[in-house]
């Protein structure tokens, strides 16, 4: 049986409480936050957006996304949606589950990263170890090329 993908696009526009034009993660068409509220109404998950190094202000934060978007190990927990008031890892963030295998990326599960304050003081590897995880979000696969190209020139 052929491995089914899904489609993703890294695009330009605008969400829900952020009207400044930046890049929003779409999956089949819809856009990552607009999937997770279909599912998860009452968890305030629309207008997310996704996690952009040029906009965190703490040096430590940025070059921890960019070392998770990097990371060439094949399994790995990263940090995809934040909240756009405060553009940081300390407020509401959407994690991956990340797999890699051979020419396929999959996010096994996608979860609200529960980290606390405390937590983070002692370092940005707590995020993703305490996780409520997004059940009713299935397994989404994509092919290394397509992932590798959306998202090879927004973190470098």
């Amino acid at each position: 049986m052929a491995d089914i993908f899904n489609n993703i696009e890294v695009v330009l526009g605008q969400s829900l409480f952020c009207k400044v034009e930046h890049h929003i993660i779409v999956i089949d068409g819809v856009s990552l936050d607009a999937l997770l509220h279909k599912h998860y109404p009452s968890y305030n998950l629309e207008g997310l957006i996704r996690v952009m190094p040029d906009w965190l202000d703490v040096p430590g934060e940025k070059g921890f996304i960019l070392s998770r978007y990097n990371c060439t190990s094949g399994e790995f927990i990263i940090p995809i949606l934040m909240c756009p008031d405060d553009c940081d890892l300390s407020c509401t963030v959407v994690v991956a589950h990340v797999v890699r295998t051979g020419s396929r990326v999959a996010w096994k599960k996608l979860g609200i990263d529960r980290s606390s304050r405390t937590d983070m003081l002692s370092g940005y590897d707590h995020i993703g170890t305490t996780v409520d995880w997004l059940d009713k979000i299935p397994e989404l696969t994509f092919t290394e090329s397509d992932y590798t190209s959306q998202f090879s020139n927004i973190y470098r």
